[in-house]
Parts: C-alpha cells; structure tokens; sequence
C-alpha cells in the first residue's frame, strides 16, 4: 500500500500530482464480484481494482450468508472491508418485500455510522437505494446512481389512465420525491448516460450531476467462436428483476412467432441468473428454446450468437447487456429504450424497433442477410471501442475525485 496523508497534509500535492491519494469508502448495496449476478456488481469491482493502485479503498458492502467467500477477491485491493450479511429467498411474497426494505434501511444506517467514524476523505455511494438513510457529516459525498429509479415508475405511471393510473401516479410521485431528497445530500450525482443527466438536472439544479459511462465488454477476449445459425440470445439478470422477465415473455410470445413464419428453426437461448419458473417452463415446452441460468462465461454465449435481443419496454438506466453485445461483435435489435441510454446510431450499430412485427422483421433481416450482420457486427463493435473503454470511466470518476478533494481543501484553508 502507498504511502497515505490525509488531503490537509498535502496541498502542494494538489497542485502538482494529476491524481491525489484520497482514503475512499466506497458504500455498495450489492457484493462487488468479478462472476457477478449483474453489470452493476461488476461495475464496482472493477473500480475497486483499479481505483486502488491509487487510493486506499474500504468497503462497505451488503451481501448475502453464503457469498462471505467472495470477500476473499476483494481483499487486495481494500485496505479494510465491512460486511453486511442478509438472507435472501428465492421468491418474495408482500412480508419479504417489506423486510427487504428494512434491510435496505439497516445497512443505510450502518454505513451512515462508518462514515461519521471513519475520517474518510471521500464516500462513493452505489445505488440510490443505498442512501436512504446516509447523512451529510463534512466528507465530500459521491452517488453513482445506476438506475433512475423515478424514470421507469413515470413510463409505468403513462401506460395507465383514469382511476386505474392512480395509484401508478402517487407510486412515482413517492419515488421522485424521495429519489430527489436523497440526491441532494450529495456534493457529486453520477448518471451512466447522458439521457438519465439530463432527465435528472431540472430537479438538481444547483448540483454536479455528470456522466461517467459503465465500461463494456469486460469479459471480451480476443477469443472467437463459430457463429450458430438462426440462433437469437437475450442475457439478462432474472431474479427479483421483472422488467427482464416481462421482456423475455414478450419476445416469446409476441416476436418470436412471427420470426418463425420466416425462419422455423430458429432457437431462442435465455441465458442469465436466476430464471423463474415461468421462463423455465418455456424450454420444457419448446425444444427450440435453451433457459441456462446463470453462464460463467458469457463471452462464449455472445459470440456464437446470430443476434442479440434486448426488447426491453420500461427502461431505468443503460443496458449493460446490449454494449457487452455490441463489444462481443453481435448484431444488436433493442427497443428504443434500450438504446436511449447507449445512444448506438439506428442502422449503423444496432437496429431499434418498439412494436412486435418491426422487431421480428429486424432479427429475420440479420439472419437472412449476412452482409448485413457483418456490418452491424463491425460498427457496433467500434462504437462501444470509442465510447465505453475501461480506461475513460476511469478517468472521469478521477476527474469528479479530484474536484471535490480540491474544494474539499479549500475549505479547511
């Protein structure tokens, strides 16, 4: 571990040194893994990895009883980690959502306690749930909002009218305001896209709110497979996230019938953690369709794909799913909310389409045209090489540290 001083021992260094030694807490509602169930998990990994050649890193961290070994990874790269153990279900009835948000409360004030005690120069907070209960204490404090959790509770509020959308509409009034009051505690607000920035700064007018993209392709090697024909992918995290259910049963039953008047062999593979029995019932009854469960090597799954599906209908943040895509050199058909916060060119590095027949009419053209997919293929690939490296999200969550140690100094001088 580098030599450490605290920010008031070193206001020269500020002035010289591109990247200051700061004593991080990073708080994450969520065990950061390098296999993880979920982008977001692995997200934070890779800043804890990187960000701790530089920074000594602590760690707070909720996880689940049996995941206390994945610690171990994690131990390198934090100077001290403080674990919050819970018990999960696989299904939760009315009472379990309930003690799940007590949970989520508890661990909101455990780390609020780590933050008051622990002299840090500066808390990154994952997930806005995180903060509920995380206080102002002097310490710069940094949000990194993954989702906007108030943005899908709007476009559910908007499909429904009349008496029926009113408890819709005092759902997303509840969650907007407490999205916003949670937001403002915080010196720095971190979007993944510039969509969700902007959808943000009219209510955080007078805050930092910055875009630093998720990095992609993390699992991508140079390795390659032999495409398998007419075969459609959709990759997603299943458990206790319903948006991606709901978008695998859409696709079943509304698209793929239609591509199948084209295209009567063609398999659908719905890979990912924690698939219910609803979507497991679907291979039992058609042998045209694979649900793995969670993949150890996702790579494999993207590159031997002929197309990836992303028919997502109620959008919180960026698809992570779609860039791995896109990175692996599969040809992308996404909703245009699955594309608002990625931003790939229509035509040039994926193909959008909202409604049923468009959507199939996409996939069948990439099948049947490999030029096409060649293309499609090559440009997405590029897109995500400029715009989602490793290196650049590095480099902005230094620029947002460094700005705030600075004004951080400023005031104790």
């Amino acid at each position: 571990m580098k030599p450490y001083a605290r920010p008031e021992e070193r206001v020269c260094s500020c002035r010289t040194r591109k990247s200051v030694p700061m004593k991080i807490l990073f708080v994450s509602l969520f065990l950061p893994q390098k296999k993880a169930y979920h982008a977001g998990s692995r997200y934070v990994y890779e800043l804890l990895r990187h960000l701790s050649g530089q920074h000594e890193i602590h760690l707070a961290t909720r996880l689940q009883e049996d995941e206390f070994s994945g610690l171990d990874a994690l131990r390198p790269f934090c100077r001290a980690i403080h674990p919050y153990p819970y018990r999960s279900k696989e299904q939760r009835g009315v009472f379990d959502k309930l003690a799940l948000v007590v949970n989520y409360l508890r661990f909101s004030r455990f780390a609020d306690r780590l933050i008051r005690s622990g002299k840090y120069d500066l808390v990154q907070v994952e997930w806005v749930e995180t903060a509920l209960l995380i206080g102002r204490h002097g310490t710069p404090l940094v949000l990194d909002a993954h989702d906007v959790i108030s943005k899908p509770a709007e476009r559910i509020a908007l499909q429904k009218s009349g008496l029926a959308g009113f408890p819709a509409q005092l759902r997303l009034l509840l969650i907007r305001t407490v999205e916003t009051w949670i937001m403002r505690r915080f010196d720095t607000v971190i979007t993944l896209s510039d969509f969700d920035r902007n959808y943000l700064q009219p209510r955080l007018p007078e805050h930092d709110v910055r875009t630093v993209s998720i990095p992609a392709g993390l699992d991508m090697t140079t390795r390659s497979f032999e495409r398998d024909d007419q075969t459609i992918l959709f990759f997603a995290s299943y458990r206790f996230r319903p948006v991606n259910v709901t978008a695998a049963l859409w696709f079943y039953r509304q698209v793929l019938p239609l591509i199948r008047r084209e295209i009567p062999e063609a398999r659908f593979i719905i890979a990912g953690y924690g698939p219910p029995e609803c979507l497991t019932q679907l291979a039992a009854m058609d042998s045209k369709v694979q649900v793995t469960g969670f993949v150890d090597d996702s790579e494999e799954y993207y590159k031997r794909a002929t197309v990836f599906v992303a028919p997502i209908s109620v959008g919180g943040g960026i698809i992570v799913k779609v860039l791995d895509a896109l990175a692996a050199g599969t040809p992308v058909v996404t909703t245009g909310f699955g594309n608002e916060g990625i931003g790939g060119v229509p035509g040039r590095d994926l193909l959008v389409a909202d409604e049923a027949c468009r959507f199939a009419d996409n996939v069948v053209a990439i099948i049947k045209d490999p030029e096409m997919a060649r293309r499609l293929s090559a440009n997405g690939s590029t897109f995500v090489f400029e715009n989602y490296s490793l290196d650049a999200t590095i480099k902005k969550i230094e620029a947002v540290y460094e700005k705030l140690v600075v004004r951080s100094v400023k005031k104790i001088l």
